[in-house]
């Protein structure tokens, strides 16, 4: 979406949703032995949750709530690799000038994070099946080559069945990109389950530096809209439309459907926040790359 077109859709955002906070106020003002339900149901982003959660409870926290962590995993999970199950043995190159890309965060041979993740492995296993596969990785840091890696997705799937080498990948997940993420949220003044998991998700597909990484989007995304503040619906809203033109820019003429499936990973997560699913209180429900996926109630 252009930028001149954020400004316009944003305000209707922001008018839908504020007849319902003065409601809420009015309410409580009228009617004081309300006030307590009316506080507990009213979102502090200023949307009513019809199952009654405070998106913004500190416990609900990703970095608190495990099981609200692993939602967001599973999220992105189904636009890794299209299915809420955590992908450790997935490998193939998918064409868009990063080379190889592994695990369950996608890591790549061409930007580095998979030759550590080998590393690691190897520092801890030295005899495992993927050490061999470190000086080829070292020589294509940076490209999108396969030279020397003949071999590597057979044995990265096999590798991959070791309890151990799969704990290392949560380990670099967590280190490379969860806690990143989470330090950024903070920052930008993210609070809800929703938009920290947006952020892990850019976190994934983009990284943290350069100019289509994290910290850019989020420096537009404030530059543009404003801070968060008590609306964070719409200003997930607002950095959405930023991510999506950094991913239709970055990926630019490298695989056939890029435009395609950008707008879809980031249809699928505006989805959720139309849908006032800033607590990722299950059962959640989503659809990307055409296929509907979802985590009922446990």
């Amino acid at each position: 979406m252009p930028a001149d077109d954020r400004p316009t859709r944003r305000g209707r955002r922001r008018a839908r949703r504020s007849p319902r906070g003065r409601t809420a106020l009015l309410t409580a003002a009228l009617v004081l032995a309300a006030a307590a339900v009316t506080m507990a149901t009213v979102h502090r982003s200023g949307s009513a949750d019809p199952r009654g959660v405070d998106p913004r409870d500190p416990a609900l926290s990703l970095t608190v709530d495990a099981a609200r962590k692993r939602v967001a995993a599973q999220m992105t999970s189904t636009f890794e690799n299209a299915t809420v199950e955590i992908q450790y043995d997935y490998v193939e190159n998918i064409g868009d000038g990063r080379g190889i890309t592994a695990g369950r965060a996608g890591f790549t041979s061409g930007t580095g994070d998979l030759l550590l993740l080998v590393r690691r492995y190897t520092e801890a296993e030295p005899g495992n099946v993927l050490a061999k596969y470190i000086p080829a990785l070292e020589a294509v840091d940076g490209t999108d080559s396969e030279d020397g890696l003949d071999g590597f997705a057979e044995d990265w799937a096999a590798a991959a069945r070791d309890p151990g080498q799969r704990q290392l990948q949560d380990d670099l997940v967590d280190e490379l990109y969860f806690e990143p993420a989470m330090a950024m949220a903070a920052d930008a003044g993210v609070r809800t389950p929703l938009g920290q998991a947006i952020l892990w998700d850019t976190m994934i597909q983009h990284g943290a530096g350069g100019e289509n990484g994290t910290r850019e989007i989020i420096a537009e995304a404030r530059a543009g809209y404003g801070e968060v503040g008590e609306d964070e619906a719409a200003w997930l809203d607002a950095f959405l439309d930023v991510r999506l033109r950094h991913l239709l820019e970055t990926y630019a003429d490298t695989t056939e459907d890029a435009e395609e499936s950008s707008r879809s990973r980031i249809d699928a997560l505006r989805s959720l926040v139309d849908g006032d699913e800033l607590a990722l209180q299950l059962p959640l429900r989503w659809e990307v790359y055409g296929q509907e996926f979802s985590l009922p109630t446990r």
